[in-house]
C-alpha cells in the first residue's frame, strides 16, 4: 500500500458519501468503513464512522481534501489523516470492515482486500438516510416507496436498533423524490440524522453492496 487516508465522521450517511467522493475526486480505492459510537450525548450522529482509501500519496491527499471539506459543511466531520507507505500491522488494520451483512447483503465478502470493481455497471442513484428508532425507519421506508419507484438495498440497525439507516435505489429523480419524502414524514415519529442522494455512484463504493439485490 504506497498510502492510507482515514476520515472520521459522524452518521454512516456522511461516510458513504464522503467515501463517493473521494473515489470521484482521485484514483483511489476505498478499502473499508469502521465505525464507533460516541461516548458522550449531544453528538451530531450518535454513529462515529471512519471510510478508508488507498493509493498513491498524491491521490490519497486529494480524495481526503475533498470528503474533510464536504463533512465540515454537514457540521459531522471529526479529523482526517493520510499515512504514506503504512507498516504491515496497520496495512491489516485497515482492511478491517463493518457493514452489516444483512438480507440484501449476503454475499458482501469479510475484507474488501483485492476486490475489483471494474466489473460492476450500474447507473442509477443511491439515496441514504439515518433516522431513529424502528418506529421511524418503518415508517420512513413505507413512505419512500410509496412516493417513487425505488428500492430497498440496504439496511444499517446500531445502537439496538435506535439508530437505523436506509439505503434505496432507483433513477435519480425517483430517489431523490423518495427521499424528501421519506425525510419529512419520517421526522414525525424520530429524528433524521442525515440524507442524501449520490447520483450516479461510483464503483468503488457499489462493490460494498449486492449488485444482484440492487438489480444489476
Amino acid at each position: 500500500m504506497k498510502a492510507l487516508g482515514l476520515i472520521e465522521v459522524y452518521g454512516f450517511t456522511t461516510a458513504l458519501y464522503a467515501a463517493d467522493l473521494m473515489a470521484k475526486t482521485s484514483d483511489v480505492k476505498i478499502i473499508a468503513f469502521d465505525r464507533n459510537r460516541p461516548f458522550n450525548p449531544g453528538f451530531p450522529v450518535p454513529l462515529i464512522m471512519v471510510a478508508k482509501v488507498e493509493g498513491t500519496v498524491s491521490s490519497v491527499n486529494s480524495a481526503i481534501e475533498a470528503a474533510k471539506e464536504y463533512a465540515e459543511g454537514k457540521g459531522k466531520f471529526i479529523v482526517s489523516h493520510v499515512i504514506p507507505r503504512p507498516e504491515d500491522s496497520s496495512e491489516k488494520m485497515a482492511y478491517l470492515n463493518d457493514i452489516n451483512r444483512d438480507k440484501f447483503n449476503k454475499n458482501m465478502p469479510k475484507t474488501m482486500k483485492g476486490v475489483n470493481s471494474s466489473s460492476i455497471d450500474f447507473s442509477g442513484a443511491l439515496g441514504i438516510i439515518e433516522v431513529e428508532g424502528f418506529v421511524c425507519s418503518v415508517e420512513t421506508l413505507d413512505t419512500m416507496l410509496k412516493a417513487a419507484e425505488v428500492r430497498l438495498v440496504h439496511t444499517e440497525e446500531r445502537l439496538g436498533g435506535r439508530l437505523v439507516t436506509l439505503v434505496i435505489t432507483g433513477e435519480v429523480s425517483a430517489v431523490k423524490a423518495a427521499i424528501e419524502a421519506g425525510k419529512v414524514n419520517g421526522a414525525k415519529f424520530g429524528k433524521v440524522y442525515g440524507d442524501e442522494v449520490i447520483a450516479r455512484p461510483h464503483k468503488e463504493l457499489l462493490k460494498f453492496f449486492d449488485l444482484e439485490a440492487i438489480g444489476k
